[in-house]
């Protein structure tokens, strides 16, 4: 039934991505309105969450399909369930109030399906509610105090993110505005100093729910579709705070990953370092490195949920993800080394995939504003890339274990398995070699995030890469 709905979803999700033509996205959805509250039932999507929508259909398929049927018990696919549809509310939500529901709802599977078994881990049910409060209360907060000034401002529905934005809220505000949800979004974007709670809740939690909560963006789409439209004056004063957060982000979270001897914990360092990417790009604030940041956030959604499927499914017969108890499993399941391989590729960014153009973007975007930054995003980069490259030689390669772990009782992936990791591999290789439909829904998101700040230049330099990405 989980599988069927997965796919009906994933349907329905691929419908306004095959509707839209051209660039010039805007889907909005106009339903019943509480006016006594200010909330409407507004759902709209652009450029960017138009792809968003069946990548985390098509991720939520996956997962379902190629899990190991014993953690995949009735809670936890309904917790997935759960988790999937309400970050789904987060791309499409057009009022803040919807926004609001539907970013706490995202966190709320995860909670009972952690507390279940709280006796048995405290410590991680400890963490999640940390990071649970922490990624929401100022969040709303900062909603509730915009909607009640856009109120006051002679708005009709205080909480319409289109109506806000011509309404326009006081410069005086927007600086702790901007304060209150960088908060939320750098939780939930697991940055520096808010970074603890991913690693622990990807060694520990429940993995299908952590992946979509991990690599699903909807820290950059709030910071793409609210915080930019509604607070540009915010933006142009503390985005460099976000800059200098998101580098330390991404170089230190390839440091410790570099050091970690457990793969679930080593997915967790290395995914806030490609947040931490992405949130370096989006607070650049130039067209290059915008329109990668939004594209890296697309391609490493890919490639790390694929490794962490590997790792999931290496884990389920081997009983550990400890790579000091691994070593020498090419031996018995190549097709899953190679899986693994191509799959690290993807993720580091090798050319004829998805994130070599998108790294390529973000580095030529922050290049002409923070050289030395670019320099030390290449370094985050490089130290990513020897982290997985060692984690692919410890676990594959080497002298065969010993003992009941020995590569011989290892069993080969089963057809299910093979075939969720290939369509995420071909997937990620077309829009790397094909990108340029990709660029061409983010380019009308990036101007109008950045409005007057787009550079001719840049946005024109833009056009052309997203019309020739496709040429040889």
């Amino acid at each position: 039934m989980a599988l069927a709905g997965a796919a009906v979803n994933l349907l329905l999700a691929l419908a306004p991505l095959a509707l839209s033509r051209g660039a010039a996205v805007a889907i909005d959805a106009i339903g019943p309105a509480a006016p006594l509250l200010g909330v409407r039932l507004r759902l709209g999507l652009d450029g960017y969450t138009v792809a968003l929508l069946p990548l985390l259909s098509f991720l939520l398929l996956a997962l379902l399909a190629a899990g190991p049927r014993a953690a995949l018990d009735r809670r936890t696919v309904a917790a997935l369930l759960a988790t999937c549809s309400a970050i789904l509310g987060v791309y499409c939500a057009a009022d803040l109030a919807v926004l609001a529901v539907a970013w706490v709802a995202a966190l709320l599977p995860g909670e009972r399906l952690i507390a279940r078994r709280g006796a048995e881990d405290r410590i991680l049910r400890r963490i999640y509610r940390v990071f649970l409060i922490g990624g929401t209360a100022p969040l709303v907060l900062a909603f509730g105090v915009i909607a009640a000034m856009g109120a006051r401002r002679g708005a009709a529905l205080p909480f319409d993110i289109e109506e806000l934005a011509r309404v326009g809220v006081p410069e005086a505000w927007q600086s702790p505005l901007f304060a209150l949800i960088g908060i939320a979004v750098l939780m939930r974007m697991a940055a520096v100093p808010f970074h603890g709670w991913l690693p622990v809740l990807l060694e520990r939690g429940p993995l299908g729910v952590t992946v979509l909560l991990a690599e699903m963006q909807v820290g950059a789409c709030v910071l793409v579709r609210v915080v930019m439209p509604l607070l540009p004056a915010g933006c142009a004063e503390d985005m460099p705070i976000l800059a200098g957060l998101g580098l330390f982000s991404a170089l230190h979270g390839s440091v410790l990953a570099l050091t970690q001897t457990d793969l679930r914990r080593m997915i967790g360092y290395l995914v806030a370092s490609q947040k931490g990417l992405v949130l370096l790009g989006i607070a650049a604030m130039t067209p290059l490195s915008l329109s990668g940041a939004l594209l890296q956030s697309f391609a490493s959604s890919i490639a790390i949920t694929g490794v962490a499927m590997v790792v999931w499914a290496l884990e389920a017969r081997t009983g550990t993800a400890d790579t000091r108890e691994l070593g020498g499993l090419v031996a018995r399941t190549p097709r899953m080394a190679a899986f693994f391989f191509l799959l690290v590729c993807a993720a580091i960014g090798f050319p004829g995939a998805l994130s070599f153009v998108s790294e390529d973007l973000l580095l030529h975007g922050i290049l002409h504003v923070h050289p030395v930054l670019s320099i030390l995003m290449l370094g985050a980069t490089a130290l990513n890339g020897i982290t997985m490259f060692r984690a692919f030689q410890r676990t594959f390669l080497g002298p065969l274990p010993r003992g009941p772990k020995s590569a011989d009782k290892v069993e080969a992936l089963l057809f299910r398995e093979r075939a969720a990791l290939l369509s995420l591999l071909a997937l990620t290789v077309a829009l790397g070699i094909a990108p340029s439909r990709l660029l061409a829904l983010h380019e009308p998101v990036v101007q109008r995030a950045l409005g007057p700040r787009a550079q001719e230049g840049d946005v024109a330099r833009l056009e052309r890469i997203s019309s020739v990405a496709t040429s040889p």
